[in-house]
C-alpha cells in the first residue's frame, strides 16, 4: 500500500506542476485571498512559502522543456525530482534527457544528485568556477546555537578545497570509530563522525573510545581525467572530483596538487588493474583504481558515497577468493550487513550490478540480531584463543 501510494503520490506532484504555471499566469489565487501564488500553493499544500517558491520556479522551468513536460505528462517525477531535474538543465539543457534516464532505471536521488551536480560542473566555465570560489569564501561561516529540544547544533559553509584539508583525517577515524563499535553499538555512521569531529577538536582525548591511533597519514583521492587536466576546465562526460565531497574545478584540483593528504589519480594514467595482495587489506593502488570504478555503492539504486567498504563480491575471501580489482566491489555498511549476515548476493560487474535477494529475504531485525550473535560468538573464540595473528 505505501508503494502504490508513493506511485500516487508522483503523479499528484507532477499534475501540481502542470497546473499551477496557469494558476500564476492568470492570478487567480488572489481570489481565496493569498498576496502571492507561492503563499497560495504553501496554502493549500501544507508547505512552507520557500518550498512552494521553489516549486513553482521548477515547474515554470519544466513548461518550457518538451521532455520534462512530457514527464510530469505521465506522471513520473516527484517534487524533489522535478526541482533537480529543472535546476540542472537550466544550466545544461540536454542534462534532463540523461536524468530522466536514471529516474526510469530507478534511480536513488542520491544517485540523481551526484550526475546533476558533474553536469552542473562540466557546463560552467573556468570564470563561472573562479566566481563560484570567491562567493563561497567570501560567505564562509561556522555558526552553533543551542537547539530549543536539547543539545547544540550548528552549520558551516566552506570551499570544498579547504574542506578536502580537513575531511582526511576526519574521515579516518570516523572509519576507525565504526569498526571498533559501529557493529555492536548499533549507532549510526553519521553519529560516529560527529564523536570523531569532537575529539579531533578536542586534541584526541577521546580516542580510547574506538578512534583511531596512529597508523599511515589518511588520504582522500582526488579523481581526474587527463584531457580535462590539460584543457584547465571539464566537458560533459569528464569529471573532477574530490572523493566524498564532490566536483571541483580543475583550477582547484591543481591547487592540491602539493597537498600530502590527498592521493591523485589521473583515469589516462597508468594501469593499475593488476595490482593484488593476498590479505584483506587492499594494495594502495587497488583501493585507488576500487573507488575510481565503483564511485558509490554498487547496490542498485542506493548512491551513498561514504563509509564504503571492499568486499568480495565473486569469491568469499573465506573461501580464498583474491583480493584483486575483478573480485572487489565497494558496498556501503548496510549493504554490506546484508550481504554478510542475510544472504543477499552481489552479482554482475560495472555498470551491470544485480542485488540478488535469498530465497527467504530476512527482515532487517533479524539481519541486526544474526549481526549481534555474529559479534558475540566472535568475541567468545578472541578471548579464548587470544589476539588473533595476522
Amino acid at each position: 500500500m505505501v508503494e502504490v501510494m508513493g506511485q500516487l503520490e508522483r503523479m499528484m506532484a507532477s499534475g501540481i506542476a502542470l497546473l499551477a504555471p496557469r494558476v500564476l499566469e492568470t492570478g487567480c489565487y488572489s481570489k481565496a485571498g493569498h498576496a502571492s501564488a507561492p503563499d497560495w500553493l504553501a496554502a493549500v499544500s501544507g508547505s512552507s512559502a520557500s518550498v512552494a517558491k521553489g516549486r513553482l520556479a521548477a515547474a515554470e522551468r519544466a513548461a518550457a522543456l518538451p521532455a520534462l513536460a512530457d514527464a510530469l505528462r505521465q506522471g513520473k517525477l516527484s517534487a524533489p525530482q522535478l526541482g533537480l531535474l529543472a535546476s540542472s538543465a537550466t544550466a545544461d539543457p540536454d542534462a534532463a534527457e540523461s536524468l530522466l534516464d536514471m529516474v526510469a532505471g530507478e534511480a536513488s536521488h542520491q544517485e540523481l544528485s551526484a550526475a546533476a551536480a558533474r553536469m552542473r560542473a562540466c557546463a560552467r566555465s573556468k570564470e563561472t568556477e573562479r566566481a563560484r570560489h570567491e562567493r563561497v569564501h567570501a560567505n564562509r561561516h561556522f555558526r552553533w546555537h543551542q537547539d530549543p529540544g536539547g543539545g547544540i547544533r550548528g552549520e558551516f559553509l566552506c570551499d570544498e578545497v579547504d574542506w578536502a584539508r580537513v575531511a582526511p583525517t576526519l574521515e579516518a577515524a570516523t572509519k576507525a570509530r565504526w569498526k571498533a563499535t559501529g557493529s555492536e553499538g548499533g549507532d549510526a555512521y553519521e553519529a560516529h563522525r560527529l564523536d570523531a569531529f569532537i575529539d579531533l577538536l578536542a586534541g584526541g582525548k577521546g580516542r580510547a573510545r574506538g578512534g583511531a591511533r596512529g597508523g599511515a597519514r589518511p588520504q582522500v583521492l582526488v579523481l581526474v581525467d587527463a584531457e580535462a587536466l590539460r584543457r584547465g576546465t571539464t566537458t560533459t562526460g569528464e569529471i573532477c572530483e574530490i572523493e566524498g565531497i564532490g566536483p571541483v574545478p580543475v583550477e582547484a584540483a591543481v591547487e592540491l596538487l602539493g597537498e600530502g593528504s590527498l592521493q591523485f589519480l589521473v583515469r589516462e594514467g597508468k594501469d593499475i588493474r593488476t595490482v593484488t595482495k593476498s590479505t584483506r587489506d587492499l594494495a594502495q593502488k587497488t583501493a585507488a583504481a576500487l573507488v575510481a570504478r565503483d564511485r558509490t555503492c554498487v547496490v542498485p539504486g542506493c548512491g551513498k558515497r561514504l563509509g564504503l567498504q571492499g568486499d568480495h563480491c565473486h569469491v568469499d575471501f573465506a573461501a580464498d577468493g583474491p583480493t584483486e580489482l575483478s573480485n572487489l566491489a565497494l558496498l556501503c555498511p548496510s549493504h554490506h550487513d546484508m550481504k554478510t549476515q542475510g544472504g543477499w548476493k552481489i552479482k554482475g560487474g560495472p555498470g551491470n550490478w544485480r542485488w540478488i535477494p535469498p530465497t527467504h529475504p530476512p527482515t532487517a531485525d533479524r539481519i541486526a540480531r544474526t549481526r549481534r550473535l555474529a559479534v558475540a560468538r566472535a568475541k567468545g573464540r578472541t578471548q579464548r584463543s587470544g589476539p588473533r595473528q595476522t
